[in-house]
């Protein structure tokens, strides 16, 4: 039989859970194996597969007490992204309030667009109905969200827009709630009280085609 310890190491490495590998030889004979792994799976389990590994491929049969296993946390996995707001543009003309939305999710924007009267209360509706546009360029056509009502209240003196939202997914309708303290643009505000409602919950909606979610 060939000796072959990086042909050896090659295979272990791509079994599951398994970090790394190193082989002890004296004599032609292979006297200890250490295994660095992750903690996916059990000691023994990471033993057998090396043992069924080796055999298998190699016809090396080892004894499991040669082999010896050393376990670390696997490395955290990047947590899930979230929509960020990017830009808010609007234009006023004598049809009304043109405004315009620009979310990031990863390193792609999205746009949402909305038309108003030239009035706050209608332009706060505009603004978080143009977020919402643009966050349903994200989902399936099955999958969308629309604007029920926007709302500036005040919590211990400070206040603070509130967003409620409808989801429509596959016929049936859940309510969402987002709010947002009220900071030096309420604008601004509004367009987080709306991401504050949905991104908990955009993770877990069928996305469109070319999404990034």
């Amino acid at each position: 039989m060939v000796l072959d310890t990086e042909a050896w190491k090659a295979l272990v490495n791509q079994l599951p859970g398994v970090l790394g590998a190193a082989f002890h030889v004296e004599e032609e004979t292979v006297r200890e194996v250490h295994i660095l792994s992750d903690q996916s799976r059990s000691p023994k389990q990471v033993v057998r597969d090396v043992q069924s590994a080796l055999l298998a491929k190699f016809q090396l049969e080892l004894d499991h007490r040669i082999i010896s296993v050393a376990q670390i946390p696997a490395p955290l996995k990047e947590g899930p992204r979230r929509l960020v707001f990017e830009r808010l543009d609007m234009a006023s003309s004598r049809e009304g309030v043109s405004v315009k939305v620009h979310l990031r999710l990863g390193d792609r924007l999205y746009e949402g667009e909305s038309r108003c009267a030239p009035s706050s209360g209608t332009r706060t509706r505009a603004i978080a109905a143009a977020t919402v546009e643009a966050i349903n360029c994200l989902l399936a056509s099955n999958c969308r969200f629309s604007v029920e009502a926007v709302r500036t209240t005040a919590l211990a003196e400070h206040p603070v827009v509130m967003v409620g939202l409808f989801l429509k997914l596959d016929g049936k309708t859940e309510s969402l709630l987002g709010a947002c303290y009220v900071g030096d643009d309420v604008n601004f505000s509004v367009i987080l009280a709306t991401l504050d409602a949905v991104n908990r919950r955009l993770l877990t909606l069928p996305p469109s085609s070319d999404s990034l979610l």
